[in-house]
């Protein structure tokens, strides 16, 4: 999750960030809204920034469990894409775990289209301040002694890194797979490979389509100068 492209084992493991979402989900003061917060960056690779400016209007929740983040742009609201057609709007997938905890949190505070998903439990808003302690303090808690003073999850945006890892790992890594994750994560395909080029294999050997690139790279005039030169002595 605090990735550079040859240091994947920075990433955060599967088992550390749900265990940070069930540590958050078990404070006493605003567990179930800090659970939720940090699950948008874990489960949808939202910034923080990102997932703060959330409101009820932004989510679609289908019938089926799953869903639907409308994800702005820097500094625009997505309402404005919505009245006249601009501005520009991703829309990210939200996976069943993630919409159960904001469908919990929308009906626990019975918030309304407009209002933020993501508040604290006085009705303050949750701001990095709060959600950077936050993050240290469930950090220290859930890594091993000998990673709490590493760059290991050093921020909170490593949830996003090993959410975007995973997606890459888990799919066919095609070009079109690539850039998909890069179209929701709101970053560039080619910054999406170069920084996690570690979470992409190189095809194997029976995977490469020889046969393809044989006739796709044939030298001009090969095959007669080949030719020519089996009949000379």
């Amino acid at each position: 999750m605090t990735v550079v492209a040859d240091e994947g084992t920075l990433l955060l493991t599967d088992r550390q960030c749900f265990a940070v979402l069930n540590w958050a989900a078990e404070q006493p003061q605003n567990g179930p809204v800090l659970r939720a917060f940090l699950a948008s960056i874990a489960l949808a690779a939202l910034r923080p920034t990102e997932a703060l400016a959330l409101r009820v209007r932004d989510v679609e929740l289908d019938d089926d469990g799953t869903g639907v983040l409308l994800v702005p742009a820097q500094g625009q609201d997505v309402s404005v894409e919505r009245a006249d057609g601009t501005g520009a709007v991703r829309r990210v997938p939200a996976c069943l775990e993630l919409v159960a905890l904001l469908r919990a949190e929308i009906s626990r505070r019975r918030l309304r289209d407009d209002d933020a998903i993501f508040a604290l439990d006085d009705g303050r808003p949750l701001t990095a301040l709060v959600y950077r302690k936050v993050w240290r303090q469930a950090r220290t808690a859930v890594l091993e002694a000998h990673e709490i003073n590493s760059p290991r999850g050093r921020t909170v945006s490593a949830l996003r890194d090993a959410c975007l890892a995973a997606w890459l790992k888990n799919g066919d890594q095609s070009a079109a797979h690539i850039l998909r994750v890069a179209e929701c994560a709101g970053v560039s395909a080619p910054r999406l490979a170069e920084r996690f080029a570690h979470c992409l294999r190189r095809p194997t050997r029976a995977e490469i389509p020889w046969d393809g690139l044989e006739a796709a790279l044939p030298l001009p005039g090969l095959g007669d100068e080949l030719a020519t030169a089996e009949l000379c002595p």
